[in-house]
């Protein structure tokens, strides 16, 4: 079975979202974050970060200062014992406000689209239907939904009016909340029955049929021993009378009676020849 992931934004979902994060020392891991995150690695998910970092498009920090934010990150998540598995970043914009020339252009990685996902999903071999995307905007559940993913809206001052577009799975409050929305949604998908699963009845009768299939074999296997045992004991028996008549054929001859001893011969012969055939039934029957 293909693993599971949890996708998380990383601005407003792990760390606290100060506008464009290009100094490693404005990282501050949202409280809650780190356990949420714990919990999920626990439950058999890979956690890892999808997140637009358009502040390189707009030359606000380059990608060697995106890196040593991650860096950051990681290091604040270890100390927590949090280990991500990956981590995605689309430092792509179109329009006017890209500055650097480089980075100004259309990008499918860019959420809302689900490039990010579908990317991770290829290189770690993601079952993207089973899989959640946690975050705090529009974009985010978006492009979880449009990967296939199950979606948690992050409001930490509870539910907006806004219009999304695409309906959440789940809104919630914190962090805590939606790991703890992620293991109801994953209890309830252990008790649903799928539809590879087949019905109670049909269990039964694979196991009957399986019965009958192991009983047939065992009683052909005691016919194949029973004839065996059989023809073997019968040949065994002729071949010996027919050397005790071939010596018993052998005294007429020192008392002067061929024609007794021409007939002992004669029925030993007859004796090998079906205790050869008997053997011979036996080994290609």
């Amino acid at each position: 079975m293909k693993p599971t992931a949890v996708f998380l934004d990383r601005d407003g979902t792990i760390i606290e979202d100060t506008g464009y994060i290009g100094d490693p020392d404005r990282v501050r891991l949202i409280p809650g974050a780190a356990s949420a995150m714990r919990r999920f690695a626990k439950a058999g998910h890979l956690v890892i970060i999808a997140s637009n970092q358009s502040g390189v498009a707009r030359g606000l920090f380059d990608e060697e200062a995106l890196s040593r934010v991650h860096s950051r990150v990681e290091a604040l998540l270890r100390t927590q014992r949090v280990s991500l598995d990956g981590a995605y970043y689309c430092p792509y914009l179109d329009g006017a406000d890209a500055v650097v020339a480089e980075y100004r252009r259309d990008s499918e990685l860019r959420k809302p689209r689900p490039g990010m996902l579908m990317q991770a999903a290829s290189e770690l071999d993601i079952d993207l239907s089973r899989s959640w995307m946690i975050g705090d905007s529009p974009a985010d559940i978006e492009a979880g939904s449009r990967a296939g993913c199950s979606t948690i809206l992050l409001r930490p001052n509870g539910p907006s009016g806004s219009d999304f577009g695409v309906t959440p799975t789940y809104t919630v409050r914190s962090m805590t909340e939606a790991a703890a929305a992620i293991e109801r949604g994953a209890a309830r998908l252990s008790d649903k029955p799928t539809d590879a699963a087949p019905p109670a009845n049909s269990n039964e009768t694979v196991q009957l049929l399986r019965q009958i299939q192991e009983q047939l074999g065992r009683m052909q296997r005691q016919d194949g021993q029973q004839d065996f045992s059989l023809l073997r004991l019968v040949g065994a028996l002729l071949q010996m009378i027919a050397i005790v008549v071939a010596l018993w054929g052998v005294i007429p001859l020192f008392d002067g009676l061929p024609q007794q001893a021409i007939a002992r011969f004669t029925l030993a012969c007859f004796l090998q020849l079906a205790a050869v055939s008997s053997f011979a039934i036996d080994r290609f029957r």
